[in-house]
């Protein structure tokens, strides 16, 4: 396997081990840097290592930094790359499993160095589940597409840093020619000390743009979500309801 690997000063260390890491498994390592542990900034590296990936040119992609937040976040803004934020085997395990994760980012001062190997290894050599999962992959880049059909500048399309991108006339899209967007309602299960179950949804009150709402029909709902929400859907929907009553919504079941 092709792999790409990046970081900044503060992975320096650890994409060294890792490189060897690696190359004693049998991969063919793309080294995009940084070459040493003197401070750099750390976009212009990752965003490299990410490139890669979504070119095709590496199959699987791996950053480090610090913290490995800042480096998720890069490679994350690159339409097709899902880049995971890993701190032990359970996280990689997940990664690759639920999120077909094609990148992985690693804190190098958050873990011990034997951890950070593990999760390499756990996440090179763990399939993806599929099922469910795929709609759900799928939907991950449904905002670059949509944004792409209203005429909006993706991540994948930006020059090289220090190109100024900046539109004339402040740029950007009416708020009226935005096409409508899938909204994913978030099920938050809260349980209360006395032992009852109840529903909240989070929606912001100034969200306003035409909106699809996906609800899963009848023959899929307990299937698909958990069991505490099973044979509860009409209530749950009602609930849906109230509380995108501000919005310009349209439901539709799948």
């Amino acid at each position: 396997m092709k792999i790409s690997i990046g970081s900044d000063h503060a992975g320096y260390h650890y994409k060294e081990m890792i490189k060897r890491f690696l190359t004693e498994k049998g991969h063919e390592v793309h080294d995009v840097g940084t070459d040493s542990d003197q401070s750099v900034d750390y976009p212009p590296f990752i965003r490299a290592a990410a490139l890669a990936v979504q070119r095709g040119e590496c199959e699987r992609g791996i950053v480090l930094g610090g913290s490995g937040n800042g480096e998720a976040m890069v490679a994350n803004r690159l339409m097709g790359i899902r880049c995971a934020l890993c701190w032990n085997r359970e996280t990689a395990l997940l990664a690759r499993g639920h999120n077909d994760a094609n990148m992985i980012s690693i804190g190098a001062r958050m873990i011990p160095p034997e951890t950070a190997l593990e999760i390499v290894d756990v996440w090179l050599n763990t399939p993806f589940d599929g099922g469910r999962h795929i709609q759900r992959i799928q939907q991950i880049d449904a905002p670059f597409v949509e944004a792409e059909k209203a005429g909006v500048k993706t991540t994948q399309d930006m020059p090289p840093a220090g190109v100024d991108i900046s539109m004339p006339d402040g740029g950007g899209v009416d708020q009226e020619e935005k096409d409508a967007y899938d909204l994913l309602i978030a099920f938050r299960y809260i349980k209360y000390m006395e032992g009852k179950q109840s529903i909240e949804f989070q929606v912001d009150p100034g969200l306003k743009t035409p909106t699809v709402i996906h609800i899963p029909s009848a023959e899929r709902w307990n299937t698909e979500l958990p069991e505490w929400a099973r044979d509860r859907r009409d209530e749950i929907i009602e609930r849906i309801r109230q509380k995108t009553a501000h919005m310009q919504r349209e439901f539709k079941e799948y």
